[in-house]
Formats: structure tokens, C-alpha cells, sequence
């Protein structure tokens, strides 16, 4: 208001109302409604009724005021007068805001005749506008459901307030677009869908007078058949075929004439003809005609890549950026033999898919279908598709709605450097979140569209809550402590750097959001076997879980390194509990193991088997292999060390020297557990064949992590045991006080020699294992079983060949990788076995 004073042009004051807006949208809905609003309202009625609105921008602010409002009425009214004289310019426009708005405000004030007036002269000027559909069809059931008939008052109001009315609007739609010569309109034929599935629904007599569905559906489909929307056009409408279906498929099959005797006539010679038979492929697998025998489907699956393949020559000219018109059918392949894997468990049809995928891939670039379903066999396999020449290069905000394809899997298989790539890269996006949106914020202002500054501000606030931020900051902190922490010294820097708060718990757990795209990835499956809303709920819950445990395991790691060693004086113990030191913080790591004992039992009773969703659905989390690994009891045995050893400090009686033995025999029995897990070995026996077996790596991966966290928190007893440790070379100026360090040191020694006795050779077992795993597993034997492998494929093994040719280089490097980070926590122990023996400066 200000500039507004000193210059009083229109842009600075309709900058101070919508700054008023704003801080409305983030105040409580009792002092939005109280003053926020009423003042932003009250400051552009003073300028409607100075006659001072200049732009559209500012009618348009005026009415969004009134709707938060709750002004239906008086919004309604502006509409109709000084709106209306404002947009009179173009009664013709695609997207007429003036009609929309009205017609908008009309049926949410119940006003339904004159809302459905609007949409039937809406519809005759954009009959393809599908939204128009669908309040038309809302306003006239609702005139239906409470017999609305026209009085004198209404007389002049044209709107379809019957069912009968509506049915010849419809058909008098399609009529017309049965009489062009030209290209058809979609929106008549689906309206007529519709129409007809909603009177079905209401079991509606008048649904005689329609079309059956299967003269629709196949009038659609011969219509726009060769379109690729045809297939999700109509896929919400086939269900009403029911005993129609295989008549249904039999008539398009004809009309196709591609079932033909010889092979020739068997394949299209045009594309459009291909992508009306691949358009009923997708049809038939949605009506369930996919659900066969397993030879049954991988002979289907087999005429598919041969259809693909020969299909690829009516493609020749196409530019590297188009996609192939013959893709669908590998794709539909793919589906086939990924549902033949599911019943057999024949892991040859896993490497036969990602042949064909990589087959197709070469042909089609740019197909990002085929490079998600690469990644995600891939994983299955323990393989980092990114690390194999699968770039899904994600941009903006794909990070937050596609970025599972990443993180997940590079974690997953201990690709530890392209898993700390992608999480910088992902966070950078994140953290320049509230810079970017402020820049596109000011320009809303700048240039007056002021209805996007509300949008702007919904955006940024949709990624400061999204699941995927949160997870990311939590899994770059473990990240960098397993990477960036070869003593004890830069683990203390790198938790210094990341400045956690362990007593505050900063995740907004109920803000959260979940913003991942699940269906990005092409499914043709029945609706049975499509991703539910439930699963989609439960795999939200799951990510909050693993959210959960990560973040609860780096507060208490934090925790853990912030105890100080404490003097032995009860006097000091109370001043520094008194200032906030060690005694509260030794009660916030009691509290966070608590905490995460908890967590781990729910995760062990709940997570009793692994879970898997559909092919187009989203990775699990690390939950299973988690639980079942043992890996959770192994961190709260080091967790419960860290605390024996900060009561060590302080006389209390809280230990006993029974209690250290006992819980050295417990993390000893996990660490048997642990080893045996990943000891099964990379190559398996299963279904008669030698198999790879990803989940062994999975716990190879997260061994590791248990061995980075043990340094870690063997690096604080280890600082926290050294004022206790005998000082020698230093002569003493009283015999008493001699006397007084041989006794505690007689008390103490026992015990902490044998804590770090058994936590020493725990780290040196964990390192003998993993040496003997990357031994079994090494380069050169996967290359051998490779081979013997290579002698049982299909016809397409030099395809086969070159995936195993990348499947080795992807278990080299993570093998390499994880031998990197134990080499590097050896490394850690190296640096502190000397310290016991040191003298303190």
C-alpha cells in the first residue's frame, strides 16, 4: 500500500489484497473468514465501485475473495454484470470464462436449471470439452431425482431436465458428427457411453433406447481404433459387455482380417491397421483373455515378438524421437511372460523379458515405457539399470514424482556412488524449492495473474510435504556416514554438518504427502489385477515405516555421539545435567532405543512376508530383509553397548558386569544370524536351475550398514571409556590418589577390556565374512555360472547374452563397492585399537 501512496496505479494495490489472500490461505479458518477476508473484500469493492478495475486479472481475484468467502450469491451477481460486460468480447472462445464461471457458481448454489442451460449451449459450441459432459449429466440427474419442471419464472430457460431430453441432446450430437466428412469428435460417442452406463447404474428404462454397449463400444471402436487413446477411452465401459465379450472380440478380430492362415496374412501392413490390432490385444488382456495356460501364454507371447519384429519395417523412417508404431506388442509380450514368471518362478523368463526390452530399446530410444520396465526388472535382478545404460534422466519435479525408480533400487543393490549421485541431485531440486517458487511468485505479481500466485504457494507446499523430501534427507545422512567416515573424527565432523536435533523430532509425520506417480507405467491388466487404492494406501504406510526407522536410527546414532565423556565425580555428572549436557542427552538416546525397539517389533509382527505389488506398482521398502536379517536387533545391542558404557562413567550400580557378558553373547548370536543370511550366496538352486538370488546382495547392503553403524558407535565407547582407561608415565604427587586409580581401575578394567574385546572381534568377523562372500561371488566365477547358463536359452541368446555381460558388470560394481566400505570401517576399528594404549595429552 505504500507504493500504492506514492504511486497509485492498480498493480500496487491489487498486490497488497492479494498478500491479504495469502495470509488467509495460511491462517486458521476461524481468522480467514473473521478478517482476513472480509478486508481483502471490503478494499475491491471500494474499487468496483469506484469504476477502477482495469484488468481481467483483477475481476478474476475479485471472485476467487468471494468464493473462499463462502459468496456464492454476490460472486454470482459480479458475474452477471460487470464480468459479463467484460468478457461479451468473446462469446465464442474455447474456454469461455464468463459461461464457465457462471455456470460453475450455478451448480454449486443447486441452481441446476439454469447450470444445465449453460453446459447444453456450451456443449453446441465445444462438443469435445469431456468436463461440460459431466456437469451436464450431474445437473439434469439432479432436475430428475426432484421431478423439476418449468413454471412461468422459467419458462425462457432451456435445459434438459429428463432423461428423454437428454437422450435425443446426445444423439443429436452424434448425428452431427456422423455427418461430417471430416475428422470426428470423440466426446458425442463417449457422452453416449456415458449416459448410458449412468442410466444402467440407476437400472433407468431408458437405457433401451440406447445403443446396446456392444453396438457402442464397437461403433467407437471402429471409429478411433487406430488412436492410441482409444484403448483408456473405452476400458471404463467394457465391463458393461459381460456376456457380450467374446462376441465382441470375434467381430473386431474379422474387421481386423489379420487371422489369416498363412503368416503373411497374419501381420498388419499399415500402421494404422497395427495399432487397431494392438488396441484389441490390449482390450482382450483387459477382459481377462490373457488369464491362460503357461505355454498357452508364452506361445501368445511369442507370435507378440514376432509381430514387434517384423513390424519394426513400417518404421524405418521414423525419427529417433518417435516411438515405434510395433512397441505395444513387445510390451504386451513383456506383460505376458512377466505373468508366466509369477506362476513359475523361472527366472530365464526374467532375462529373456530384459533381452527383449534392450532388444526394443535399441529400435525406440526414446520409449521411457520400456526403459521404467527395464529398471524395475532390473531391480528385480539385482541389477542397477542406470549403471547399465538405462537413463531415465529425470528433470524437476520427476524427481519427487518418479525418483522411487532411482533411490530404491541403487540402495537395494549397494551401488553406494550412484546412490549418493542421485540423492545430491534430488535434494538439489528440493532445496532450490523455495527459490525457484519465490521467483515464479513475484512474476504472478509482476504481470497480475494473480490466480496462480495461489497455485505457486500450493506447489512449494506440496514439495516442502512431500515423503520423498523426507525420505531423501534422512537417506543422505546415512549415506554419508556410511561413505564419508573412515575414524571417528570425521564421523563427529559429518554429524556436526548435518546439525540434527536428536531430542526434537522435525518430520511433520501428518503433513506428509504422497506424490509419486504409480501410473506412469502402461498396464492392460483387469481390473482385479490393477493397482488398488488400497495397495496404494498400504504402500504409503510402508514408506512412512521405513521413513520412520531411518530417522529414528540417525537421532540415535546423533545421540550416541553427542554423550560426553563425563568425569567421574557425581559432583560434575549434576552440573552437567544441570546445563543441558550429558545427562539429558544419555535419557533422549534411552528414549530413541526405545523408540526403535518398538518400531522393529511392530515392523517383525507386520512385515511377516514380503510384499509385492503389481507390475506397474512401486517397489517395497527394505522392511523384510531388514527384519528378517536381524539387522534391527544387531543396531540395539550396539545402542544398549553405548549406554553400558556412559554408566561406566558414574557410579550408580546401573551395570553389571553379568549384564555386559549377556548382551555380548545376544550381539553375538545376531551376528551369526546376519553372517548366515548373507552367506546363502549369489547363486542359487531353485526350480531345478541355478538362479541369482537378489536378496542375498540386499543383505550384503545392509550388513554393511550395520557394520558402519557398529564403528560408529564402537568409535563413542571408545571416547567415552578413555578418562577411565590407567594413565601411565605420569608420576603421582600422593600415594592416595595411586591407590584410588588402581581400584578403579581393578573395577573397571575387566569390563571394558572385554567390551572392547568383543566388539572387536565382532568387526573382525563381520570383515572375514565379507571377504569370503566377495571370494565366492567374484568376477569370475558369476562369468562361469553366466556361461552354463548361456547353454539352456532360447533362440535369442545373444541378446540374453549381453544383458548377463551387463548383469556382471552391475554385481562386480556393487561387490567392488561394498568391498570399498568394509575396507573403509577397517580402517575406522585400525583407528581406534591404538587409542587404548595411548597416553592423553
Amino acid at each position: 500500500m505504500a507504493l500504492y501512496k506514492v504511486a497509485p496505479k492498480n498493480p500496487y494495490y491489487f498486490w497488497a489484497v492479494m498478500s491479504i489472500v495469502m495470509q488467509a490461505h495460511m491462517s486458521d479458518s476461524k481468522l480467514s473468514c473473521t478478517m482476513y477476508l472480509p478486508l481483502a473484500e471490503r478494499m475491491i469493492a471500494k474499487m468496483v465501485k469506484e469504476n477502477k478495475l482495469e484488468g481481467e486479472a483483477e475481476l478474476k481475484l475479485y471472485i476467487m475473495v468471494l468464493e473462499k468467502s463462502g459468496k456464492r450469491q454476490q460472486a454470482l451477481d459480479f458475474v452477471n454484470g460487470l464480468l459479463e460486460a467484460s468478457f461479451l468480447g468473446t462469446p465464442g472462445s474455447r474456454w469461455n470464462f464468463y459461461l464457465t464461471k457462471k455456470a460453475e457458481l450455478l451448480l454449486r448454489m443447486e441452481r441446476y436449471s439454469e447450470s444445465n442451460a449453460i453446459y447444453r449451449q456450451l456443449l453446441l459450441d465445444d462438443p469435445d470439452q469431456w468436463q461440460y459432459y459431466q456437469d451436464y449429466f450431474t445437473s439434469m440427474f439432479a432436475l430428475v431425482d426432484i421431478n423439476w419442471t418449468p413454471d412461468e419464472t422459467t419458462q425462457s430457460v432451456s435445459c434438459d431436465y429428463t432423461v428423454e431430453l437428454a437422450l435425443v441432446f446426445i444423439e443429436q450430437g452424434i448425428a452431427r458428427e456422423e455427418a461430417k466428412s471430416s475428422k470426428k469428435l470423440r466426446g458425442p460417442y463417449l457422452a453416449c457411453l456415458e449416459l448410458l452406463q449412468l442410466l444402467l447404474k440407476r437400472n433407468h428404462s431408458a437405457a433401451s433406447r440406447l445403443a446396446s454397449p456392444l453396438e457402442q463400444i464397437k461403433q467407437y471402436f471402429t471409429i478411433f481404433g487406430d488412436k492410441n487413446c482409444c484403448f483408456s477411452d473405452i476400458s471404463n465401459y467394457l465391463y458393461m459387455l459381460e456376456s457380450e465379450t467374446d462376441k465382441f472380440l470375434a467381430d473386431i478380430l474379422t474387421s481386423l482380417g489379420l487371422n489369416g492362415e498363412n503368416t503373411e496374412d497374419m501381420l498388419a501392413k499399415e500402421p494404422k491397421i497395427m495399432q487397431r490390432h494392438v488396441c484389441y490385444l490390449a482390450v482382450s488382456r483387459r477382459l481377462g483373455k490373457h488369464c491362460l495356460s503357461h505355454q498357452e501364454k508364452l506361445r501368445l507371447a511369442e507370435e507378440l515378438i514376432h509381430r514387434h519384429r517384423e513390424g519394426l519395417t513400417l518404421g524405418t523412417d521414423l525419427l529417433t524421437t518417435d516411438l515405434q508404431y510395433s512397441d505395444n506388442y513387445c510390451l504386451l509380450a513383456v506383460h505376458l511372460l512377466y505373468d508366466a514368471w509369477c506362476e513359475s518362478g523361472d527366472q530365464l523368463l526374467l532375462w529373456t523379458i530384459c533381452a527383449l526390452l534392450e532388444s526394443a530399446l535399441k529400435s525406440s530410444p526414446s520409449n521411457f515405457h520400456i526403459k521404467l520396465l527395464l529398471t524395475k526388472i532390473y531391480s528385480y535382478l539385482g541389477i542397477y539399470g542406470p549403471s547399465v545404460g538405462i537413463k531415465l534422466e529425470l528433470r524437476h519435479i520427476q524427481f519427487d514424482t518418479l525418483g522411487y525408480m532411482c533411490f530404491h533400487p541403487a540402495l537395494k543393490v549397494g551401488h553406494y556412488s550412484a546412490w549418493k549421485s542421485v540423492l545430491t541431485e534430488a535434494l538439489l531440486f528440493f532445496s532450490t524449492n523455495f527459490k525457484d517458487t519465490s521467483e515464479y511468485i513475484i512474476s504472478a505479481y509482476k504481470y497480475g495473474s494473480f490466480t496462480k500466485v495461489y497455485e505457486f504457494v500450493q506447489f512449494r507446499q506440496r514439495l516442502n510435504d512431500s515423503l520423498q523430501f523426507a525420505l531423501l534427507n534422512v537417506e543422505k545422512n546415512i549415506c554419508d556416514l556410511i561413505l564419508e567416515t573412515s575414524n571417528h573424527q570425521s564421523a563427529e565432523k559429518v554429524l556436526t554438518s548435518m546439525d540434527i536435533d536428536p531430542i526434537i523430532d522435525e518430520c511433520k509425520w501428518e503433513d506428509l504427502r504422497d506424490n509419486r506417480d504409480l501410473d506412469v507405467m502402461l498396464t492392460w491388466d483387469p481390473p482385479h489385477s490393477c493397482l488398488t487404492h488400497e495397495q496404494r494406501h498400504l504402500s504409503f504406510t510402508e514408506q512412512k515405516q521405513w521413513l520412520r526407522l531411518r530417522n529414528l536410527t540417525v537421532r540415535a546414532l546423533t545421540a550416541a555421539m553427542l554423550l560426553p565423556a563425563l568425569p567421574l565425580s557425581h559432583e560434575s555428572t549434576t552440573s552437567q545435567a544441570v546445563n543441558g549436557g550429558g545427562t539429558n542427552m544419555c535419557d533422549a538416546l534411552l528414549s530413541l532405543h526405545d523408540q526403535l525397539k518398538q518400531h522393529v517389533e511392530e515392523l517383525e509382527t507386520e512385515h511377516t512376508c514380503e510384499r509385492r505389488y503389481s507390475l506397474q506398482g512401486p517397489f517395497c521398502t527394505l522392511i523384510y530383509p531388514f527384519v528378517t536379517g536381524r539387522h534391527g536387533a544387531l543396531l540395539l545391542q550396539f545402542l544398549r553397548v553405548v549406554q553400558c558404557c556412559f554408566f561406566l562413567q558414574d557410579d550408580t550400580g546401573k551395570l553389571e558386569t553379568s549384564d555386559l557378558q549377556m548382551l555380548t553373547l545376544e550381539i553375538d548370536e545376531s551376528m551369526k544370524l546376519v553372517i548366515g543370511r548373507v552367506s546363502e550366496g549369489i547363486i542359487v538352486e531353485g526350480n531345478g536351475q541355478q538362479q541369482f538370488s537378489a536378496s542375498t546382495l540386499t543383505q550384503a547392503v545392509l550388513a554393511v550398514e550395520t557394520l558402519s553403524h557398529g564403528c560408529l558407535l564402537l568409535g563413542v565407547c571408545d571416547k567415552l571409556l578413555q578418562p577411565l582407561r590407567p594413565v601411565t608415565g605420569r608420576k603421582k604427587s600422593k600415594k592416595k590418589e595411586e591407590t584410588v586409580q588402581q581400584a578403579v581401575t581393578s573395577v573397571i578394567s575387566i569390563t571394558t577390556t572385554q567390551l572392547l574385546s568383543e566388539f572387536s572381534s565382532l568387526l573382525v568377523r563381520m570383515e572375514t565374512f565379507a571377504q569370503e562372500l566377495l571370494n565366492a561371488v567374484s568376477a569370475d566365477a558369476i562369468s562361469m555360472e553366466m556361461q552354463q547358463l548361456n547353454l539352456k536359452t532360447t533362440p535369442s541368446s545373444d541378446m540374453i547374452e549381453d544383458v548377463w555381460k551387463k548383469a556382471q558388470f552391475s554385481y562386480s560394481l556393487s561387490y567392488k563397492q561394498i568391498r570399498d566400505v568394509i575396507e573403509t570401517k577397517r580402517k575406522y576399528l585400525a583407528s581406534l585399537k591404538p587409542q587404548s594404549s595411548k597416553q592423553p595429552h
